[in-house]
């Protein structure tokens, strides 16, 4: 008898958590106006981010955030802006720039600008790099930064533009 009290209680219980269990709801992405603060250098980056659905195992779209480019763009020309992805739990991107180290006779030598940032702590590290260029040795000066929630996005935009049919082959157009 007690083992059939105990089987009940434990039937109970499942049905329970399974009644309250709540609907799955797809990670946050950022998306918004930020102010990125990089010690003196403060100005906006506008994030637009552009997602497709996962299709997972022909159930559900999966709405992840690994499925998303965040298009930055910046306030100013003095950071780059870029299309970042999710890779490793943080969103990094990178931009190469031609003219980028000045040289003292006025010639001037490519650089490579590294973006990477984590959604959570809002902190990342942009990366400079240049060769051996102008008598001055290769280097990579890290400057890390924060980014502040401004406000929403100047216009609103479709994050998950394609529609993809319900069930079968889950084509996305």
């Amino acid at each position: 008898m007690t083992i059939a009290r105990v089987l009940a209680v434990a039937a109970a219980f499942a049905s329970l958590v399974v009644g309250f269990a709540s609907p799955a709801r797809a990670d946050q992405v950022m998306e918004g106006v930020y102010t990125y603060t990089q010690g003196d250098l403060v100005t906006t980056w506008t994030i637009y981010p552009t997602c497709v659905p996962t299709v997972g195992d022909l159930r559900d779209n999966l709405e992840l955030p690994v499925a998303c480019t965040l298009h930055v763009a910046p306030g100013t020309t003095k950071v780059l802006g870029g299309d970042a992805r999710l890779s490793g739990g943080v969103w990094a991107y990178s931009k190469n720039l031609l003219d980028g180290f000045k040289c003292a006779d006025g010639s001037t030598e490519a650089i490579l600008e590294n973006y990477k940032f984590d959604d959570v702590t809002m902190s990342g590290t942009r990366s400079v790099t240049h060769n051996d260029v102008c008598g001055v040795p290769a280097a990579i000066d890290n400057y890390p930064f924060t980014l502040t929630y401004q406000g929403p996005l100047p216009m609103p935009t479709d994050r998950y533009p394609l529609y993809c049919e319900p069930g079968g082959l889950k084509r996305c157009f």
